[in-house]
Parts: structure tokens; C-alpha cells; sequence
């Protein structure tokens, strides 16, 4: 005699499936709309190429994509949507390092980025120019490197907070290089940028320092990329300054939930490989000092995965102590 609850569980497996078999099939036709969460303020450097990139991933695809901006918690807010939402592919994220970094410097963050969600595609690359005050007697990095170990203790650097981008990179820059900093967090890097125009602040790492440089009110001495920021062409990297260590890169990407089918992630790499082709989007990129990139989406996971060894690496040689 069958088992009446074996075939309760039989149905209940099969409605599963072709739930899920219709979802991926709603998303392969574009019949559903794409919300893509990008889990900061509007207006940013990464809600700016999110738009730009989606925006012609949305004609490639003959479907409808809207960003929803979701900040808060270092970026953890808008992430954690994404990672309890079905994957289905009508549901992204669009983000930066701070996906990898805020397990490091956040105790109450629980997910491992390797395994939390599914890369779809790397978007850009940059790196971060390294800014120095006018009140300094240096002009290249060899020389403020010099400057600062012949004053340890008596120089400062500002980020945008503790476990911040800047905040990591000038602990990874007093590793490589023996000197000592004083390290004044503010609440953005904006801030800090004045404060080092002002004379008050000697050091900061900034991407959008540019307009400062060009007025004539800091010195970037150096980017900190694998690669010279394409607004700043004569400037080298700190690589090719000398400092072959200090390469410390930023990146934007997309992701899906966990489980999304790969003909879904397939589909939305092809659409994001084929907006980069776009010289028109490239200009706008490298205007924010952004490289393009494409690839599958292994390029994406690996640069989590390096983020996760070097950011824990940092964190360690430093000793830095975060939120408990």
C-alpha cells in the first residue's frame, strides 16, 4: 500500500522543482524585472558605473533592471538582502571590496564571502592614488617614504574610518615600508582629503583626489593598482615607485544569490561582457579612474578570494582590533 505522507512529500518535491524550473525560465526570457541592489548612498563612485553598466545590460537584454540603493552596515545591509533572496536571477548585487573586507573588520558578520554568493561578473578595477599634503618637502613616494622614517610618529594619515579601505592601506604601506603613522579616522575620505588640502593632515589614499591635484593643492605621489589611473597617466604606480609590495586594489562587480542556475549567470556575464565593449562606457569608467574588465565570473571569485588573504593578512601583521 503507498504511503499517503511519501506521496504528500513526492508532490511537495516536484512543486519545488517546477517552481524553481519556472523561475529560471521567467528569468531566461526576461519576463521578470532585475532588481539590483547596490548597498550604498546614490551618487558614489560604485552606484555611478552600477548605472552605467546596467543600464546597457538592460537593452542587451531587452529587460528591465532597477537599482535599489540599500547603505548601512559597511555595506552588510544591502548584501545580506541578496544572500536571502531567491535565486532565481531577478534578484543582484552590485558592490565593491567591502563585500570581502567586512567579515574581517566586523565580528557580528557571519558570512564567508567566498561562499555567500555567486559571482556573475567583474566589472572594473582601480587603485587608490596615494595623496600627500604641500606642506611636505617630498614629491615622489621614494621621498616621502624617506621623510617619514626620518620622523616616525610625527606624520598622520586619514581614512574613512577604522576597517576602512584607507584605513587598511596605510597599515599595509607602514608595514612594507618600517614607518610610523599617526591614524585619524574620519567619516569619509572626503573628509580626510580637506584636511590634507588644509595642511592638517599629511597622508590620505583617495580616488577622487584628482580635482585636488589639478587645483594644485596635494601632491598623488602614486596609485596604489596594479595598473597607472587612467586620468593620472604620468603618474606611476607604487610598484614602479619602488615599493613592488604595496599593491592594493579595488574592484566592482556583480553577484547572484547561491543557486542560481548557470544558464542565468551565464546569460547576465554575456550582458556585462558586451556593456564593456561599449568605448562609450569605458570612457566614463576610466573617467572615474576605473579600469574596464571582463571575464567570467572565476575572475570575480578570485579577486574575492586574494581579498580575504591579503585584507586578514594586513589586519594580522597590524594587529588591528575591530568591533568585538
Amino acid at each position: 500500500m503507498f504511503d499517503p505522507s511519501r506521496r504528500r512529500l513526492l508532490q511537495t518535491l516536484a512543486g519545488a522543482a517546477m517552481l524553481g524550473a519556472t523561475a529560471a525560465a521567467s528569468a531566461q526570457s526576461g519576463a521578470n524585472v532585475i532588481k539590483v541592489i547596490v548597498p550604498f548612498v546614490a551618487g558614489g563612485i560604485t552606484d555611478q558605473v552600477a548605472r552605467g553598466v546596467l543600464d546597457r545590460v538592460s537593452k542587451s537584454l531587452a529587460q528591465t533592471l532597477v537599482i535599489e540603493n540599500r547603505p548601512g552596515a559597511g555595506s552588510r545591509i544591502g548584501s545580506e538582502t541578496v544572500m536571502r533572496a531567491d535565486p532565481d536571477g531577478t534578484t543582484l548585487l552590485f558592490t565593491n571590496p567591502s563585500y570581502s573586507i567586512l567579515p574581517i573588520t566586523d565580528t557580528a558578520v557571519k558570512y564567508d564571502p567566498v561562499k555567500a554568493l555567486a559571482p556573475v561578473a567583474l566589472v572594473g578595477t582601480y587603485g587608490l592614488p596615494v595623496v600627500v599634503s604641500n606642506r611636505l618637502p617630498v614629491n615622489t613616494l621614494g621621498e616621502f617614504i624617506a621623510h617619514a622614517r626620518k620622523h616616525p610618529g610625527q606624520l598622520s594619515y586619514g581614512s574613512a574610518g577604522m576597517g576602512s579601505g584607507a584605513h587598511f592601506a596605510g597599515e599595509f604601506f607602514q608595514s612594507l615600508t618600517g614607518t610610523e603613522m599617526v591614524h585619524v579616522p574620519y567619516k569619509s575620505t572626503a573628509a580626510a582629503i580637506i584636511d590634507v588640502a588644509g595642511g592638517v593632515l599629511d597622508l590620505t589614499f583617495d580616488a577622487t583626489a584628482k580635482s585636488y591635484a589639478d587645483a594644485g593643492k596635494v601632491k598623488i605621489v602614486a596609485v596604489t593598482g596594479k595598473h597607472r589611473d587612467p586620468r593620472l597617466p604620468l603618474v606611476p604606480t607604487a610598484a614602479e615607485s619602488g615599493l613592488k609590495d604595496f599593491v592594493l586594489g579595488s574592484w566592482l562587480g556583480l553577484f547572484a544569490p547561491v543557486g542560481t542556475p548557470a544558464a542565468v549567470v551565464e546569460r547576465l556575464n554575456k550582458a556585462v561582457n558586451a556593456a564593456l565593449a561599449d568605448p562609450g562606457l569605458v570612457k566614463q569608467m576610466e573617467d572615474l579612474g576605473i579600469t574596464a574588465s571582463s571575464g567570467s565570473p572565476l575572475a570575480l571569485g578570485s579577486a574575492v578570494q586574494q581579498d580575504m588573504v591579503l585584507y586578514r593578512r594586513i589586519a594580522n601583521d597590524a594587529k588591528l582590533t575591530f568591533r568585538e
